[in-house]
């Protein structure tokens, strides 16, 4: 009986003992178990069927690559467009275009290859003339046989029209010598055409494909005055190339060249 009794009371001291063991034990269980779902949940990415880490690798780096090239490629063109501007507006400032204005007539074409107004008539004076000031139009021209046949320059009469021009006027001063103007209808004045180095009337012919240049016509705008005609603005003014024999013609307006 004793020792029944001695056994209880041992197994009752132990008791306690067993009871924290086996709470120790269970705390311990719960934190492993805790801190490895954490982890596994963290470090887990949920994929598409079909795919593995290796292939959301490699999209993500392929992804990333092409908005690098995306990226430089806008870069470079946005670059390009700079330059090109930039250098269209420094061809355009840099350049300088002359005006040449070109009609054809009876086979050959004439062009206006530059306009002068001069306050004298030195650039046509001759041996026989005197100076005189005033206001004269000077127009360098080339004519260009552009036809099948000869060219024959005697045939044609180069005239100037403009509302301000009195034709009436140039009688009284230069009589029957229309070199410089003489009447042709209210407005309109003819003049000669002049070879540069010789000042005299030029009335070959031209052959096919023959170029004549270094010539030009010589108006006078106002002649019974020394001042200005404030009335003729190229802008308003146009020659007229004119086929005595066909009566063909053909104009050219003279705005763009400076007055």
């Amino acid at each position: 009986m004793r020792a029944r009794n001695r056994f209880i009371a041992g197994a009752l001291k132990l008791l306690p003992l067993l009871l924290v063991a086996a709470v120790l034990i269970l705390s311990a269980a719960s934190c492993g178990s805790g801190t490895g779902n954490a982890q596994t949940t963290s470090n887990t990415t949920k994929l598409p069927p079909g795919a593995s880490g290796e292939t959301l690798t490699a999209t993500t780096d392929e992804a990333e690559v092409s908005e690098a090239q995306v990226t430089t490629q806008e870069e470079e063109n946005s670059e390009g467009s700079t330059n090109n501007s930039t250098t269209d507006s420094t061809t355009n400032s840099n350049t300088t275009t002359e005006l040449v204005k070109t009609v054809y007539l009876s086979g050959a074409n004439f062009a206006v290859v530059s306009v002068t107004r001069d306050d004298s008539n030195e650039a046509a004076l001759t041996s026989s003339a005197r100076e005189v000031a005033g206001d004269f139009l000077q127009l360098e021209m080339t004519v260009t046989n552009a036809g099948d046949e000869l060219v024959d320059l005697s045939n044609l009469s180069f005239r100037l029209w403009n509302p301000a021009i009195d034709a009436d006027l140039y009688e009284d001063f230069y009589g029957s010598d229309g070199t410089y103007g003489s009447y042709v209808a209210e407005n309109v004045i003819s003049a000669t055409l002049l070879d540069y180095e010789t000042l005299q009337a030029v009335s070959i012919k031209l052959r096919v494909g023959e170029t004549v240049d270094n010539v030009f016509l010589f108006f006078d705008l106002n002649p019974q005055s020394t001042a200005r005609n404030d009335g003729v603005t190229m802008a308003g003014t146009n020659l007229i190339v004119y086929d005595t024999d066909t009566g063909d013609q053909v104009e050219i307006n003279l705005s763009g060249y400076a007055d």
